[in-house]
């Protein structure tokens, strides 16, 4: 459920989807042959239709249907709902190890329950243990999506963060993430000295390589699609 490598992408656009209308969209400059590139703006309206576009269909305009795939996209979750201690127990099954406090915790009650950083007993799994190279020393994933103003670079770490998560647990066909860690790792390695990101499966990007503040676009318009409700472990 933690697999590392890269897997082939998912189909973009299932059979009788639409794309968004141009108020809905931006046209991203500069690819090669001077030829745009559609970044949804409100992801949610191109993607929510059961089947992600990956990033290399999404930088490359290909919004060709490809019916009977047979995989579902999953969005992924929000770090709103990572970071919060009643959904914990979902670290898990994301390869993951949530952080313990120096301070009673209520997993059934909801909201973050007035945790701040100095009240981490343990970080849980690192951001340089997940292969966030460069990440500050000793921070876990769960503090820079919980306090990321808290962090040079925050709101990019924290978005790749929940990326992170999101490409361990949704890997299934009914369920699947459009990234694998991999992926989540190349974008932070790309960006985060304030370069742009072009996947490896494109032979080149020109000047329409994503910046982190794209990349943290194509991330957050996505969570919540199709994602399904989760069981709720404290009722009985």
């Amino acid at each position: 459920m933690t697999a590392e490598q890269r897997s082939k992408e998912p189909a973009e656009t299932p059979e009788g989807s639409t794309l968004p209308s141009p108020s809905r969209r931006r046209l991203v400059r500069g690819a090669a042959g001077s030829a745009g590139v559609l970044l949804s703006v409100h992801a949610k309206t191109a993607l929510g239709t059961g089947v992600c576009r990956s990033p290399s269909a999404t930088m490359s305009g290909n919004t060709s249907p490809r019916p009977g795939s047979g995989i579902t996209c999953s969005g992924g979750r929000s770090p709103g709902f990572w970071k919060v201690p009643q959904k914990f127990n979902y670290w898990a099954g994301a390869g993951a190890v949530p952080p313990t406090f120096t301070v009673p915790v209520n997993e059934c009650a909801t909201g973050m329950q007035n945790l701040v950083l100095s009240k981490v007993a343990t970080q849980g799994t690192l951001l340089t243990s997940a292969g966030f190279t460069g990440a500050p020393a000793g921070v876990g994933l769960w503090a820079v999506m919980a306090f990321p103003n808290s962090f040079q670079g925050g709101q990019l770490m924290r978005h790749l963060s929940a990326a992170w998560l999101n490409a361990g647990y949704f890997t299934s066909a009914g369920a699947k993430y459009p990234l694998t860690k991999q992926q989540v790792i190349d974008m932070w390695n790309a960006t985060k000295g304030g370069g742009t990101y072009c996947p490896s499966s494109l032979t080149g990007c020109g000047t329409s390589g994503w910046s982190s503040a794209q990349v943290i676009s194509y991330i957050s318009g996505m969570y919540d699609i199709n994602s399904g409700v989760e069981p709720d472990l404290c009722t009985p």
